[in-house]
């Protein structure tokens, strides 16, 4: 259900097209909450026949069409009661944990290899939160400009604000989990160390060198 408010998140800022909303939704939103093209789209028509938002067709080229969506005072109505009313937080489910608890039964070069890639996905997902953190604290982005131009003065703080404190979460987030993975690839090279025959221990290897 995410996925609606989502969208209509966007839309709220200016009316869209669908290939327009799938554009911004991977560089804004989607970051927070992924979503396929697969699934944006028939979203889109069934908030359309929910009344959330409405649809026009508009001239695409000299012989083509497309539908442009806006978002209706009952949109904006959803919207705002979403935003306003708690979510329920889901059952915790953590596979990486899970799977991390019983790594004893797989081998130390597998653990080092699934941590390695925890690290890495993380690392990415860092960068790209704090690139759009960055360009919105820069107002550098086209549809936070919008948004804001289509905003009282007294709310813009607000929009920056908001914004700001959700990428920060997203950021810190990937901080813990980075930290995570490199305490795990630690232990990894220790008890490698005190598995080395011969009796090289933690002091006869060289360090990891995940970075």
């Amino acid at each position: 259900m995410s996925l609606r408010y989502a969208a209509l998140a966007l839309l709220s800022a200016q009316p869209m097209t669908g290939y327009e909303l799938v554009r911004y939704f991977d560089d804004t939103v989607g970051l927070m909450w992924a979503a396929q093209d697969s699934q944006i789209y028939p979203e889109l028509r069934r908030m359309e026949d929910d009344g959330l938002v409405r649809a026009k067709t508009v001239p695409r080229g000299e012989r083509a069409a497309k539908r442009l969506y806006t978002i209706t005072a009952r949109g904006r109505a959803a919207l705002k009661a979403w935003v306003s009313s708690p979510i329920p937080y889901p059952p915790q489910r953590d596979a990486h944990r899970l799977q991390i608890s019983y790594a004893e039964l797989a081998d130390l070069s597998d653990t080092r290899m699934v941590l390695t890639r925890h690290l890495d996905h993380y690392t990415l997902r860092r960068h790209q939160w704090s690139t759009l953190l960055e360009t919105i604290r820069a107002v550098h982005f086209p549809l936070l400009r919008t948004r804001l131009d289509n905003s009282p003065p007294e709310l813009h703080d607000r929009i920056l604000a908001f914004k700001e404190l959700a990428l920060e979460g997203q950021v810190a987030h990937a901080d813990n989990e980075i930290a995570w993975a490199r305490r795990g690839l630690e232990l990894i090279d220790r008890l490698e160390g005190s598995l080395a025959p011969d009796g090289a221990g933690e002091g006869g290897r060289e360090a990891g060198t995940y970075g």
